[in-house]
C-alpha cells in the first residue's frame, strides 16, 4: 500500500442533490482520491526525511487539517454539494479514497475550503459523537472562545546540521479569519454513467514555501495562532495554492 495513504476521510452529513429531482437524474459513482507530496515525494508521515528551503532535514510527526464545504459546479452555474466537513488526518491508516454518487453532466469546477467556515465553527464539540469530524475526541478543539484548529503541522528540523531532526516545530492555525475557500478547474469534467474519479493533490513543500511567504522552523518554530499570528496567516493563504488535480 502506498505510504502517501495514511490520511482520512470522516465525512458527515453527505448531500447528494442537484437540479432536478432524484427519480429523474441519473446518477454515477464518483471516487475522490487525495495525494500528498513534498518535493516531489510522497508524504510519509514520522519516517521519512525532507529537505526544507535551506537544504536542513525535516520529518512531520503530525499533519491534519479539516476539508470542508466541498461541491462541483456545473457548467449552468449549479452547485452539486460533496461534502460539509472533514477531518484530514495523516496518522490515521485508513487509505483516502472516497466514493460517492452524483448526477452525470459535465462539471467545470471543484469547490473546497481548508478550515471550517464561522457556523461550523461555533458549534459545541461535547455535542457530537467520536466519529463526528468535529467532535471533541480528535483534539482539534481549544475553547470556547479560540474554538476549532484549522491546520495542523508539528515536526522536528535539524538545527545543529548534523543531519539530525533535532528542534521541534508547531504550528496550528484557527479562527474565522484564517478560513480558506479554494476553486479549482476541473477542464469540463464528464462523469458518464461509467462515472468518473478525481484526484486532488497536496503540495507541502508549497503550503510552507509558497508565494505569500515562507515558513522557517529554525527562526520561527511556533505559532498557535494568537502568538506569531503572521506564521500561520502565510500557511493559510499559501495552501490558496497548494492543491492540484492530476488529470
Amino acid at each position: 500500500m502506498n505510504q502517501h495513504k495514511y490520511l482520512i476521510f470522516v465525512f458527515f452529513n453527505l448531500i447528494l442533490f442537484g437540479a432536478c429531482d432524484k427519480e429523474e437524474c441519473s446518477y454515477a459513482p464518483l471516487n475522490l482520491s487525495f495525494n500528498t507530496y513534498v518535493n516531489e515525494d510522497q508524504f510519509v508521515l514520522n519516517n521519512a526525511l525532507y529537505d526544507d528551503y535551506m537544504g536542513r532535514k525535516f520529518r512531520v510527526e503530525l499533519l491534519k487539517f479539516y476539508f470542508s464545504n466541498c461541491f462541483l459546479e456545473k457548467q449552468d452555474g449549479s452547485m452539486v454539494p460533496i461534502a460539509d466537513v472533514a477531518l484530514v488526518d495523516y496518522a490515521s491508516s485508513s487509505p483516502l479514497s472516497i466514493d460517492i454518487d452524483v448526477e452525470t453532466g459535465n462539471y467545470i469546477n471543484l469547490h473546497f475550503a481548508v478550515g471550517l467556515d464561522s457556523l461550523m465553527n461555533a458549534s459545541d464539540p461535547v455535542g457530537f459523537e467520536n466519529s463526528h469530524p468535529l467532535s471533541i475526541s480528535n483534539n482539534t478543539y481549544w475553547s470556547w472562545a479560540s474554538k476549532y484548529k484549522f491546520f495542523m503541522l508539528e515536526g522536528r528540523v535539524d538545527s545543529q546540521s548534523d543531519g539530525v531532526p533535532n528542534a521541534v516545530f508547531s504550528y496550528h492555525s484557527g479562527f474565522n479569519s484564517l478560513y480558506r475557500e479554494i476553486t479549482l478547474p476541473l477542464n469540463e469534467f464528464d462523469i458518464s454513467s461509467d462515472g468518473g474519479s478525481i484526484s486532488l493533490e497536496l503540495n507541502l513543500e508549497s503550503v510552507l514555501y509558497g508565494e505569500a511567504g515562507i515558513i522557517d522552523f529554525v527562526s520561527e518554530p511556533f505559532s498557535h495562532t494568537e502568538n506569531n499570528y503572521q506564521i500561520v496567516e502565510i500557511i493559510s493563504n499559501n495552501l490558496l495554492n497548494a492543491f492540484t488535480i492530476n488529470d
